[in-house]
């Protein structure tokens, strides 16, 4: 534990630094970061983040970082950097892409102590911080509208002053899909680009859970698993519902989010269910996810799927007829991910199976995708549409004509019938002119043999079935 005298001094020093620095971006960027080990023997053991970091320090922040040291620990003070191996930084950070198998650490390695702080290191560049965000998730193509409206003003005023907001922690609920996490990298984002040195980290919590687990029990390390999250100045916490009932990683949460919220950085967090409805979760954390404000993403509304839908067809190229378009956004209504998911399944189909996007194929796949109770057609429908499309009348294939194109379609409709309907074999025969059994089963082979053989009958067919809801 370090001694109370050791954290007195250096509080006293980083007053000092913030008082000498001119940038307080400066003294945030490089001096918050490094963490005060142990003062003995006149030799002052900090911990700095990487070998780059305290390179960059003594080449740019010589003169201050001595006058500081000087007065808070006294002249004659060495200063003993130790610097964590990298890899358990990129362990951390590649978690949310990869598992933790096949990820080894080596040991903490300790740099000689400096006998003469007047030998600046060389000039080195720092690592860059690994964000985790989506830069396809912006606010450009985030939609607005009454059910998010909240949450889109609340993302709005965060980034104006993180941290230092009435909406410190951000709670925000809804069911998948809604546009949560796209929101979480909108804020993101932006925010690194208005800033290009915050440190901003987004993580879903089963990637947090997992960091947390290798860091204390493989690597043995929890101390450089807080150090890698008490130096960062926004977090975006993804899913926390996934934490539930996991004590120990409830407990690493509640010490960080103390952490920053003391230090005035900002926290957002994101669940499919509000606070209160939360369960498996310590009472101490459950009331400061409450501290802030809790807002909820609501099931997108008909104003929101028109903007998403059109959105989507633009950008995949497409044209949709009005009635495709409507009945997408009249169907598609519990997320975005249904609007998405309908329109590719319906592009996809019409491609692969060279039929028309049409109401009769969104009728269809959308069954499928959405859960629409598909209709069925009868054996009067079946009949009028293949009639329409041969362009013959009901009474033509009623009747005894042979004619090509009337017995193509007559026997389409069996085929129809029996392929794809219950209605009984005599039960066609009696509607189609009071034919027997037996010339539905000649008709029915006949066309399944036509679409072995003929590609256009196969294709007519298949589009016949796909117009009847089959």
């Amino acid at each position: 534990m370090i001694s109370s005298t050791l954290i007195n001094a250096w509080n006293h020093f980083l007053s000092n630094v913030r008082t000498s620095l001119h940038s307080p971006q400066d003294y945030h960027m490089w001096f918050e970061p490094i963490k005060p080990i142990k003062w003995e023997d006149g030799v002052l053991t900090v911990r700095v983040p990487s070998r780059d970091y305290y390179s960059r320090i003594e080449s740019q922040y010589l003169e201050v970082l001595k006058e500081s040291l000087g007065i808070a620990f006294g002249d004659n003070v060495k200063l003993n950097y130790q610097i964590p191996d990298e890899t358990l930084r990129r362990t951390l950070e590649s978690m949310p892409r990869q598992s933790l198998r096949g990820t080894d650490i080596t040991t903490i390695q300790d740099i000689e102590p400096s006998t003469d702080l007047s030998q600046a290191a060389p000039e080195a560049q720092s690592a860059p911080f690994q964000t985790h965000l989506d830069v396809r998730m912006k606010f450009d193509n985030f939609y607005e509208s009454l059910c998010n409206r909240l949450a889109y003003t609340a993302a709005r005023s965060i980034i104006k002053k993180p941290g230092n907001n009435a909406f410190n922690p951000l709670f925000i609920h809804g069911a998948s899909g809604v546009g949560k996490t796209h929101i979480m990298h909108a804020i993101g984002n932006q925010l690194v680009a208005d800033n290009p040195s915050m440190r901003v980290i987004y993580i879903p919590a089963q990637t947090f859970m997992r960091q947390y687990v290798y860091a204390t029990i493989k690597a043995k390390q929890p101390e450089l698993f807080f150090d890698y999250y008490h130096n960062i100045d926004v977090l975006l916490m993804d899913d926390i519902q996934e934490i539930a009932s996991a004590s120990s990683t409830q407990n690493a949460f509640f010490q960080i989010f103390n952490n920053l919220k003391l230090l005035g950085k900002q926290i957002i967090i994101t669940c499919d269910r509000p606070p209160v409805e939360l369960k498996g979760f310590e009472d101490r954390l459950y009331t400061r996810l409450k501290w802030g404000l809790t807002v909820e993403i609501e099931r997108p509304d008909v104003r929101l799927r028109r903007m998403i839908l059109q959105s989507k067809v633009k950008e995949a190229g497409v044209t949709l007829s009005n009635d495709v378009f409507d009945f997408i956004v009249e169907h598609a209504k519990d997320n975005v991910r249904d609007i998405e998911g309908s329109l590719t399944s319906l592009m996809a189909y019409s491609l692969y199976n060279d039929v028309p996007l049409d109401i009769h194929l969104a009728h269809r796949v959308m069954s499928q995708t959405v859960g629409i109770q598909e209709h069925k057609a009868d054996l009067s429908e079946i009949i009028d549409t293949t009639c329409q499309f041969y362009g013959v009348s009901p009474e033509d294939i009623e009747s005894k004509r042979r004619k090509r194109a009337i017995a193509l379609a007559r026997q389409t409709v069996m085929y129809l019938c029996k392929e794809y309907t219950e209605t009984p074999l005599k039960v066609i025969g009696q509607t189609l002119g009071n034919r027997h059994h037996s010339t539905v089963i000649y008709g029915y082979n006949a066309i399944r043999d036509l679409m072995q053989s003929d590609q256009k009958v196969a294709k007519d067919v298949k589009e016949l079935a796909t117009m009847l809801g089959f």
